[in-house]
């Protein structure tokens, strides 16, 4: 469940900006431009892409507190290696990045592909072509013990897509399980959450209980 949630998310997340009005405003945005350089050095593997699945199954077969510590190169393994299936039609080259305390993740999105957006018609609008799209997430948790993402940053090539923008984006796009509140995503999760950031180049979830405990 935790490992369905955390790739659907990663991958919704970067599909965010397609149903945007970035293009809209292009003109006024003239002075907002500025890059997420993706700089991450990891080397996905087979082995860590397993070890790293070994470690999300263990966290829900446990009861009581339960911790999930997954490294930059670990995440990336995952996309690299298993995220294929959930990646919805259109995404391709995922790539993550743990910074300081968010996460950075990229893909190339292209149009054509996309599917289930509420407002598809927006896409033609932003793209014509196959886009890098470029993500940052900060992880947190909300009283009482749900854990969520706040979107920092959207960017379509050199298009920076306005805060104030995000939640309209966030209700444009069909996600199952997921809600949504102003710029934050609201995740499932099968337990309550203690921690959920990122500590010392890892991405820490720790579950204490189940819901309702």
């Amino acid at each position: 469940m935790i490992k369905n949630c955390l790739a659907r998310v990663g991958c919704l997340a970067l599909i965010l900006v397609v149903v945007a009005g970035g293009w809209l405003f292009r003109d006024d945005l003239a002075g907002w431009w500025r890059r997420l350089e993706i700089t991450s050095a990891s080397q996905p593997s087979e082995d860590l892409a397993e070890r790293a699945t070994q470690k999300l199954e263990a966290v829900t077969a446990r009861d009581g507190m339960r911790r999930l510590e997954l490294s930059q190169a670990e995440i990336q393994s995952l996309l690299t290696y298993r995220a294929g299936p959930l990646l919805p039609a259109g995404i391709t080259e995922p790539v993550v990045e743990l910074r300081d305390s968010t996460v950075l993740l990229s893909a190339r999105v292209d149009p054509r592909g996309l599917e289930g957006l509420a407002s598809p018609e927006v896409v033609e609008r932003l793209f014509s072509d196959s886009a890098k799209v470029v993500v940052e997430l900060w992880p947190g948790v909300l009283t009482p013990g749900v854990a969520r993402v706040e979107i920092l940053t959207l960017q379509a090539g050199s298009i920076v897509v306005p805060s104030m923008m995000v939640p309209w984006i966030l209700e444009s796009i069909e996600m199952p399980g997921v809600e949504t509140t102003g710029v934050m995503l609201l995740l499932p999760t099968p337990g309550r959450v203690a921690d959920f950031e990122v500590e010392s180049g890892k991405l820490v979830l720790e579950l204490t209980g189940a819901d309702g405990d």
